[in-house]
């Protein structure tokens, strides 16, 4: 049974424990990518990071991920809540985004770069280091994922 957790008000099961969920955006040559930034726990085992981005298809930083390539997808719900859910053949992930404005503002960016938003998944922030550094150009490991929106 898949262990469920919640962190500010995210609830999320089949994800190892997450210290931190940030809902940003960049611009990029191709327009604006939203994504979900996934912070692991420091202490989760480095193994168990691997296994996750595997069984999901997350690529390293230096690939690029395409939603075609997933089982990704995420919808905003009626109620104003985002659900995300990552499948794949032995089991399924998900996140539940509870509504709120500036949540409502992240999925209108998606929807506007075209309703893909970029997963990404750090296996652990180096202490003093920012995301915003450690997501440049001489951060650190990461891997992504691109999810695709499924409109109501």
């Amino acid at each position: 049974m898949t262990q469920s957790r919640e962190l500010n008000g995210i609830l999320y099961e089949g994800i190892p424990p997450v210290d931190d969920f940030t809902p940003t955006g960049v611009i990029t040559s191709n327009g604006l990518l939203a994504m979900l930034v996934l912070v692991v726990e420091p202490g989760v085992a480095p193994v168990e990071v691997e296994d996750f981005v595997t069984r999901y298809r997350m690529v390293p930083r230096d690939q690029i991920a395409r939603a075609a390539d997933s089982q990704a997808r995420w919808t905003l719900e009626t109620d104003g809540r985002v659900t995300i859910q990552l499948l794949c053949e032995e089991s399924a992930a998900r996140i539940v985004i509870p509504s709120d404005p500036r949540v409502h503002q992240w999925t209108g960016m998606a929807r506007h770069g075209g309703g893909s938003l970029s997963l990404i998944v750090i296996p652990g922030l180096p202490h003093g280091e920012t995301l915003g550094y450690y997501l440049g150009p001489h951060g650190g490991p990461y891997w992504h994922l691109s999810v695709g929106c499924i409109p109501l």
